[in-house]
């Protein structure tokens, strides 16, 4: 036995796809080995390698019992030296080929690497494969001109889209980044194109598909009137052999002018016993051995693609049958199948195809972009008036007359418009009532301190009145008064700058020199506090307002200085540094105005206090000092900070200083 295994792996290959080709037959030997040892009848039958591109073929003295493909011409095979490659001629092709021996059988495997020329004459008396020599190429180019207008035209428009996208990605810097009407638009323009895409494709498969189904059964339904005729010719055969198949090919010769078609008949072994053109076999074109599939499958009646060379072509097979239905061989009706023909069909359905699918692609794009636009735009104009939504001003309401999602949202935003201005309104007036109550409380208090000490004088004198103490009393409880409606008309002056504190306008300022001025006014204090500063006295230009930015060192001074009464050697430094800051913001370029004093420090509980409205811990304070500080600083888009211990606290004040 000589099992033959046939690489399709096409002609001329290349020397590194080839010497591939050559170990991947190499590994299929090794597995042939093994499944050649215990063959039978029905193991022929059923022996399989289960990879598609390799095929083999099994000989026992010199004759063929098995096959797998039916391209190579095997009519007279050279064998030579085992296990190794040579190149052999066959029929049809140039290979190269390999001899393994197997116990009692042997393996030849064959890839073919060059097929050899067509003979044009054996064609031309052919009716199944004329068409590969009657192709015309200029009704080929003028059958495709008006597709393909309307395929760069469909081109041009997917172009134009995809362009499109890409350009909003990447003005967008990403899908998520677009707006929710350009995801809508993105998503529905893409859809659209992808699925006229798909249906498109599957039209042309369809097309294709239905095309090669209508070719297939026609030759079939012509390969069972050729089955009839030849069992009327062959009633009382009982097999098909030489001596009653020499008049055979005239008449397959007469079958075929009939039906417009070549007809090959094989015997029960799957040989050929007679053709209409018997040409195409003598010149080794086609090999004299059926197609596999059918002669060692279930299935006898089928139609199937083969090919010669490169080029697929349709066979129709059937059975032959005597009269009494006994099958005696097998019929094969080959057709070449015209690419051209296909193209035309394919052709003349995307002609009429293509029009309506642009216009409705087109529509569907535009559709598609003004849905996004329609479902969008309210969400848009809420997004906008939630922009523009403030407490206390006045909130319009969104107009959406349809009841769907968005309109349950529009609805749902109107009603809480309506109840965030009513809250605000409210909150408003809480606001202003609890300003005025607190307001009232602490101009109450800070009156009430002096009043008492007065009242409380102004009794004693009364008492003493007459009593030779009165004169002495008298001088001192005018002393007193004196000074408490000093400190009642500090209290009102403080109340009255805190009321009538213009806005913040700052400006570029020597806050050196501003600085400089406050220390001189104040170093001669009359509780004879050392006042210190360390820093120029001009060239430091920063953003503050410039008639203010003194009355924030003045009050933070003051206060260093009210904080050492009772401490002995007390101390306040003033330092201007543009450098080695501590608390000051990352970005940009900042002076630091420090204010330290060495007094006990701001105890815990009223530190998170020390920059409220009405808060002090003196006795003739107002508690607007650093509330006034702070506004100003923060107005001049500066930071005011402090940090206290039991050794003193320091103030520091940020200005952002000029480039």
């Amino acid at each position: 036995m000589i099992l033959c295994l046939i690489g399709l792996t096409g002609c001329r290959q290349g020397d590194a796809n080839l010497a591939r080709t050559e170990k991947r037959a190499e590994e299929q030997l090794a597995q042939l080995k093994v499944l050649v040892e215990n063959l039978d009848e029905k193991g022929i039958r059923d022996l399989t390698l289960g990879e598609e591109e390799i095929c083999y073929f099994l000989f026992e003295n010199r004759q063929l019992v098995y096959w797998s493909d039916k391209q190579l011409s095997t009519r007279d095979l050279r064998r030579f030296s085992y296990d190794r490659w040579e190149e052999t001629n066959f029929d049809n092709a140039r290979c190269m080929c390999r001899w393994t021996p197997v116990g009692a059988y042997e393996i030849l495997a064959a890839i073919p690497i060059e097929w050899n020329a067509i003979d044009r004459e054996a064609l031309e008396q052919s009716f199944s494969y004329q068409p590969l020599l009657n192709r015309d190429e200029r009704w080929w180019e003028s059958s495709r001109t008006r597709v393909r207008v309307f395929y760069i035209l469909s081109l041009l428009l997917v172009a134009g889209l995809v362009l499109w996208g890409a350009m909003m990605l990447i003005r967008r810097r990403g899908f998520r980044n677009l707006s929710l009407s350009g995801k809508f638009r993105m998503v529905l323009v893409a859809t659209a194109v992808v699925t006229f895409g798909v249906v498109f494709s599957l039209s042309v498969r369809y097309v294709r598909k239905h095309y090669e189904q209508r070719q297939g059964k026609g030759l079939q339904q012509k390969a069972l009137y050729i089955q009839a005729t030849l069992r009327n010719l062959y009633f009382w055969d009982l097999s098909l052999s030489e001596q009653n198949t020499r008049a055979m090919n005239i008449d397959l010769r007469d079958l075929a002018h009939v039906y417009g078609t070549d007809i090959h008949v094989f015997d029960m072994h799957g040989r050929l016993v007679g053709s209409s053109t018997p040409q195409l076999f003598d010149k080794g074109i086609l090999s004299t051995h059926m197609a596999p599939e059918v002669y060692f499958g279930e299935q006898h009646t089928m139609t199937q693609m083969e090919r010669i060379g490169g080029t697929e072509y349709m066979s129709a097979y059937t059975e032959f049958l005597n009269g009494n239905y006994v099958p005696i061989g097998y019929i094969a009706v080959p057709s070449f199948i015209s690419q051209d023909a296909m193209a035309l069909e394919v052709d003349n359905f995307l002609a009429r195809l293509l029009p309506p699918y642009l216009i409705m692609l087109l529509i569907s794009v535009l559709l598609g972009m003004f849905a996004a636009r329609a479902i969008t735009a309210p969400l848009a104009e809420l997004s906008d008036s939630i922009s523009r939504f403030r407490l206390g001003g006045r909130n319009r309401h969104l107009e959406y007359r349809y009841d769907d999602e968005v309109g349950q949202l529009v609805r749902r935003y109107n009603r809480l418009a309506d109840e965030l201005n009513e809250a605000a309104s409210k909150l408003a007036a809480n606001e202003r009532e609890g300003a005025w109550r607190t307001m009232a409380r602490q101009v109450a208090h800070e009156i009430n301190n002096p009043l008492t000490p007065m009242k409380l004088t102004v009794q004693q004198l009364q008492r003493k009145k007459g009593t030779p103490q009165f004169d002495q009393l008298f001088d001192k409880a005018c002393t007193m008064l004196v000074e408490q409606i000093d400190n009642l008309s500090r209290i009102a002056s403080g109340f009255s700058t805190f009321a009538k504190m213009p806005e913040v306008k700052a400006s570029w300022v020597d806050v050196a020199d501003k600085l400089s001025q406050v220390i001189g006014l104040m170093a001669n204090n009359p509780a004879g506090i050392p006042l210190r500063y360390v820093g120029p006295d001009s060239g430091v230009v920063t953003w503050a307002d410039a008639d203010q930015i003194g009355q924030v060192f003045t009050n933070i001074i003051r206060n260093a200085m009210q904080a050492l009464n009772g401490v002995e050697d007390g101390d306040v430094i003033v330092v201007l540094r543009d450098r080695e800051m501590k608390y000051a913001p990352a970005e940009g370029e900042w002076v630091e105005i420090s204010v330290s004093d060495n007094g006990p420090g701001i105890p815990e509980d009223v530190q998170s206090k020390i920059f409220m409205p009405n808060f002090t811990t003196k006795s003739n304070g107002s508690g607007l000092g650093l509330a006034i500080s702070k506004n100003i600083v923060e107005g001049s888009e500066g930071k005011i900070c402090f940090e206290t211990s039991e050794k003193g606290t320091i103030f520091f004040v940020y200005l952002k200083k000029k480039q």
